[in-house]
């Protein structure tokens, strides 16, 4: 009777460690997708606004500089867009999955040919290619830190400014109303 208690203690427990691993992975995964989606919305905006700026200079007849004009909002997408990666991979690490080199294609991480175009998955090529997307991580990382405040500071003024546009739109909506009554 003790053994099979103690059996069925050992299972039980296994049970519980698994559904917290399990409920583990699915929260970080929930986590990184909102990260991700809140990265894609401020792609949108940047795209939205580096429209805008060339719009308006041709529409006064005045030539794109991209350093003085667009620079920082070029920084900005590549950084957002550095990130956006960053985040997939870890979402795919984390479904046990990987990415075929030659068509881009997601699979499991133990298939040895993928599914979708039929090229072989080395193992040397792809841990070579997680190891240097870990070592490119790794330097983008500390190039982002270096400049990590300044980038805060850059996300916090496109925050704010994209909040300042949407208050004039609210403002210039309600005006509308007003002069409608």
């Amino acid at each position: 009777m003790e053994n099979i208690m103690s059996k069925l203690g050992r299972v039980a427990t296994n049970t519980c460690r698994c559904a917290a691993e399990a409920t583990g992975k699915l929260a970080r995964e929930i986590k990184l997708k909102a990260q991700m989606a809140d990265d894609k919305a401020k792609v949108r905006n940047l795209y939205e606004e580096i429209g805008k700026k060339i719009y308006e200079k041709h529409l006064l007849d005045e030539k794109v500089d991209l350093e003085i004009d667009l620079d920082g909002d070029i920084s900005m997408l590549d950084i957002l867009s550095d990130e956006i990666e960053n985040i997939r991979m870890e979402i795919l690490n984390l479904k046990d999955l990987k990415q075929c080199p030659k068509c881009f294609y997601e699979i499991d991480s133990s298939f040895n040919y993928c599914p979708n175009c039929g090229y072989e998955q080395n193992e040397k090529e792809n841990k070579e290619d997680s190891n240097s997307s870990k070592d490119n991580s790794d330097v983008k990382k500390d190039n982002h830190k270096q400049n990590d405040d300044e980038k805060q500071e850059n996300l916090k003024d496109f925050d704010i400014e994209n909040n300042d546009d949407e208050q004039e739109d609210f403002d210039i909506e309600d005006n509308d109303e007003e002069d409608d009554n």
